[in-house]
């Protein structure tokens, strides 16, 4: 029952309380390089086959410890008083679902556009997605905003959102956990999920990878159903999905792209090497400022949508959990 409670108030934390600066889970990304620093100085030589076994019971250590600290923590709270664990456990949840930050920041672009000041859009953009923006024009800064905040959604509020209406703070941080790693074992800010030449880390890639394909389509399916509500073209972005959502992101990149008539997806530049991902979407109209605000509203009502649904079936749930038990 708790849940029905924490899913909403930490939706309403995440929206109008500022970001706080402190971010628990970028020690997880540090451990993960200290280990693999570890393994690779104390092993004299190459071996792909101990690299991932080493790599794959220290991810699932980490993740392990993740959900059991949180999980008795909790429970010894709740047992105290049911107010002061509600508290804490919407504290974590706070710290671990994030939705705010993405819209502030491609905010932040489209007021630079506007202002003509494309040196801050670009700074901005380089900052939250590492990707080189030094020589990029216009519309690949829309282009590659409208990603980081489509992408940055999902993964950070709506997927842990999911683990969170299945196992609490403790699933939900663990998941978290894993998508952090992830993340580091990564060689792209778009992570490619099918291919990687990292050993030690491609546990995470493909776990996260496999644990996200129902969350990537339920976000997609949120996607077409905001796109039919601000009367954007709801039906392209269902025959966008059907086409080019061979993925977790092109799914979530292809149901936008296809709801605002652009093309998502193609190259861009990281640590000086050329990255080519998937083009999403259909080139019908030029990228412009208003792409992004229609973007944001769009995946905005997205996650709106998305928690009452999460809300309702865990109603569902506890219905045929009563009658059944």
């Amino acid at each position: 029952m708790k849940i029905l409670l924490i899913l909403p108030i930490s939706f309403l934390l995440n929206i109008f309380i500022k970001n706080v600066k402190f971010d628990p889970f970028v020690f997880i990304s540090r451990l993960h390089f200290i280990v693999e620093d570890l393994f690779k100085k104390k092993s004299k030589t190459e071996n792909d086959k101990l690299a991932f076994a080493v790599g794959t019971l220290s991810s699932l250590i980490m993740v392990a410890i993740s959900f059991v600290i949180p999980f008795f923590l909790l429970m010894l709270l709740y047992k105290i008083h049911f107010i002061l664990g509600l508290i804490i456990e919407l504290g974590l949840c706070y710290l671990t679902l994030g939705i705010r930050k993405p819209l502030e920041i491609s905010s932040h672009i489209v007021r630079s556009l506007k202002t003509n000041d494309v040196k801050k859009a670009k700074s901005l953009l380089k900052e939250n997605t590492e990707i080189e923006t030094d020589d990029i024009e216009q519309e690949q800064i829309i282009k590659s905003t409208i990603e980081y905040t489509t992408i940055s959604i999902a993964e950070d509020y709506i997927y842990p959102a999911i683990f969170l209406l299945l196992g609490g703070a403790p699933l939900c941080i663990a998941y978290k956990v894993l998508y952090t790693l992830s993340e580091s074992s990564s060689d792209t800010v778009y992570i490619d999920e099918n291919k990687t030449k990292d050993s030690f880390g491609i546990f995470n890639i493909k776990l996260c990878y496999i644990l996200n394909i129902i969350p990537s389509i339920f976000t997609s399916l949120t996607h077409i159903i905001a796109a039919k509500f601000y009367k954007y073209e709801f039906k392209n972005a269902f025959e966008t999905l059907k086409r080019d959502g061979r993925n977790n992101k092109a799914r979530l990149e292809s149901t936008v792209a296809g709801a605002l008539n652009i093309e998502l997806g193609g190259e861009y530049v990281k640590d000086g090497e050329i990255y080519d991902r998937p083009l999403v979407g259909e080139y019908l109209e030029d990228l412009e400022i208003f792409h992004i605000e229609k973007a944001n509203k769009l995946i905005l009502i997205s996650a709106i949508f998305a928690l009452f649904i999460l809300i309702l079936l865990k109603l569902i749930f506890m219905l045929f959990s009563s009658i059944i038990f």
